[in-house]
Order: C-alpha cells, then structure tokens, then sequence
C-alpha cells in the first residue's frame, strides 16, 4: 500500500516531513504513536491560547510532551524545542520557550504548529533505534539497534536488506551485541519481543511500497514488554 500522504508531499517538492506529518504515515501502516493533538502556528498568538486550543482539540492527560512542529527543524534537542510539562503553568511557560528557541535556533524555519504528545515513559521501557535508509548498491536497508541519544554511543546495531521476512528481524534482534538487554535486565521485565518484530516488518512494508523515501529514523522507539511505540521520527524525501 502506497501512502498517499508521501505521495503528495513527493509531488509537492517538499524534502523533509514535520513530526505530526510523519506521524500520519506511521499511522496508515499501524506503526503506534503516543497519543497527539496539533494546533496550527499563528503569529502573533499568545501561548496561553496556543494552550486553550490545544485543550479545545483534546489535550492528553498531564504529563505531555510540548514540541515544535517544523519541517526545518531536524533535532528538537538541538534546537531546544521540546519541553515535558506537568500543568497549566509550565505548559504556558513551555510554549513561548520553545517557539522563541525555534526562531533563535534557525529565523528562517517555517513552523507548522505546536504539538503535545502523552508521555508514554515506562520503567521498563527500553531506547531502541529503527531506521531505513535508500541505498545506491543494495535500495532500501533497515537498521536495528540500541537508540535514544547514545545510539553512536553504544555502534550496536543490525542492518538487512529490504523486504525483510520475520526470520531476517528475528536474526537482526538475535545478533545485537546487548540483546541481553532485552530480557528481564536489571529489574526490568523483558520486552516484547512480538511487538519488537511486527513493527519492523510494518516498516519494511512501510519503505519497501514508498520509493520516494531518503531516509527514515524511529528514535526512540520505546520497547516495553506490551507494546512498541514510536516517540520521534524522522523522515527525508528523495527528489
């Protein structure tokens, strides 16, 4: 199944996708996201109406996630635009921060809106990197492995050539050096590896029916012994 959402945006020239926008294409091919509510940017709005909207479209249960919606913003962290907040209070606060440090970060970025996301932490959640890249030798290829920030830190990841089966996930999975990590570690429960597995193969069906895709991360992807959800993600277009 083709996404019509990259479809278009492919035609329209567009190189990058916003959060909220690449978000919509992992939820055309059931790869979960924690639940999100977007209102559009408006010069000149104050943040606390910025809020009242948000709440208007259903704001998710505090703590949430408040971030900036941009195509031209690649790194939230880089660019400090991404706060977790508690209440009303740091909410308001959080909103003028992040639109001021996205101005400051790059005065040119187009900003599409404010999104705020559920925090789905967990304590037994584990980081975990997946990603696709278009190759010029072998086309797409999926990468695997421990993510978050330190995912150059730990160089622990499994690469396979697109389409994958469930046997090529289950051998990705079984060669991490730390796969260790994904059983009962340090009083954390196991991961679910089922979950770990189907999401991988809905992201190669994902790049595989898509050509137009550059380059994809999911990181992090937040591995509990439930479920697998994607937190950020990334999206580049091939032109």
């Amino acid at each position: 199944m083709e996404s019509e959402i990259l479809k278009e945006l492919s035609e329209s020239g567009a190189e990058s996708l916003s959060e909220a926008e690449a978000k919509k294409v992992l939820d055309e091919y059931d790869i979960p996201v924690p639940a999100e509510v977007k209102v559009d940017y408006e010069k000149g709005k104050d943040s606390k109406t910025y809020l009242s909207d948000l709440k208007e479209k259903g704001l998710p249960e505090y703590p949430v996630f408040l971030k900036v919606d941009s195509r031209d913003i690649k790194s939230s962290t880089d660019a400090n635009t991404l706060k977790r907040v508690k209440n009303d209070a740091e909410a308001e606060k959080a909103i003028e921060e992040i639109l001021s440090n996205a101005k400051e970060y790059d005065e040119k970025a187009e900003i599409q809106g404010i999104l705020a996301s559920e925090d789905v932490s967990s304590d037994d959640a584990r980081e975990i990197f997946l990603g696709a890249i278009d190759d010029e030798q072998f086309g797409h290829v999926i990468s695997l492995g421990f993510g978050g920030v330190n995912v150059e830190v730990y160089e622990d990841v499994e690469f396979r050539v697109v389409p994958l089966a469930e046997s090529d996930v289950r051998s990705m999975i079984h060669d991490l050096k730390g796969k260790k990590r994904l059983e009962e570690f340090r009083g954390m429960k196991p991961v679910g590896i089922e979950s770990l597995v189907e999401v991988t193969l809905k992201l190669s069906d994902l790049v595989e029916n898509n050509p137009e895709i550059k380059e994809m991360d999911l990181n992090p992807l937040l591995a509990t012994p439930k479920e697998c959800i994607v937190v950020d993600v990334l999206f580049r277009l091939s032109q």
